[in-house]
């Protein structure tokens, strides 16, 4: 039998008829108001699975609060900030002996330090990064699975609805948590370009100078190996920041063909600029 369809009044999106939307689990069905209404002090309290059902239950976002990201990626945030803080100096160390500041030994002694905590937390991160990729992929097969057995009427819309919601409640808090991990250095994806651009400096330096300012060749390769990874790290980054700048070039055409007024225009901008202080994703 073919399934008949509706727009959701909530989201516009067409969805299977019944009591609830598939997609943003709305009310589609509200229960009828009696004729007579009785006083407050002899009404009866509702009963029955449609009095199960509260707007909150089914209308709240399948996201989490603000409060609650961080709250998720405590530990993510620690490590992140660890492995940041290691670049940071690891990078400074290398400008100060590119500026003759430091002396050889001692500039070969720090680096090595640097250079094996840094291996040492990147692997911590990688293997987060790749538990965390699985799960998502994991909720992500659930979905479809989920979605599928609904359409073919093996399972009711309430129960949909509240394992949709739970699972999407649990890729609310994993996506950030990927966001913190893929992002080692901690930095706005607005300042990608500049940071790429200073690590490209450092690389042609060291690669230029190493005799003159007295680099061991061993030291040199390893400094092209670390600089060269940290640029692939960012590659993955920099598409992110290439796909919102699109956006935002996209929507400025939009405005100037006169497709969006301005209040939609700025609301719109706003938006996707907040999106370049966060620190990757």
């Amino acid at each position: 039998m073919a399934t008949t369809r509706i727009e959701c009044p909530n989201c516009h999106r067409l969805t299977i008829k019944g009591k609830f939307c598939i997609y943003c689990g709305y009310t589609l069905e509200k229960p009828a108001e009696p004729v007579v209404q009785a006083p407050p002090e002899v009404a009866e309290a509702p009963s029955g699975p449609a009095a199960e059902t509260t707007v909150e239950a089914v209308e709240q976002p399948a996201g989490v609060s603000t409060a609650s990201v961080e709250e998720a990626v405590v530990e993510e945030k620690r490590l992140v900030d660890q492995t940041s803080s290691v670049y940071s100096w690891y990078l400074r160390l290398i400008d100060l002996f590119l500026e003759r500041e430091a002396d050889p030994d001692v500039f070969e002694e720090l680096y090595s330090e640097y250079r094996s905590r840094l291996r040492t937390l990147n692997e911590r991160r990688e293997n987060e990064i790749k538990k965390v990729e699985e799960r998502l992929n994991s909720l992500g097969s659930m979905l479809e699975k989920l979605k599928v057995k609904h359409e073919i009427g093996e399972i009711p819309d309430r129960q949909y609805i509240t394992q949709k919601l739970e699972i999407e409640r649990e890729i609310s808090k994993l996506r950030p948590k990927l966001m913190y991990l893929r992002n080692p250095f901690n930095i706005r994806l607005g300042d990608l370009p500049s940071f790429k651009t200073q690590l490209e400096d450092k690389l042609n330096k060291i690669k230029t100078n190493w005799r003159e300012i007295g680099i061991k060749e061993n030291i040199v390769t390893q400094i092209e190996e670390d600089i060269d990874a940290a640029l692939k790290v960012l590659d993955v980054l920099m598409e992110q920041h290439h796909k919102i700048r699109r956006e935002l070039n996209k929507l400025e055409l939009r405005y100037k063909i006169g497709e969006l007024k301005q209040s939609e225009y700025l609301s719109m901008k706003q938006k996707l600029e907040k999106q370049l202080e966060l620190p990757g994703g």
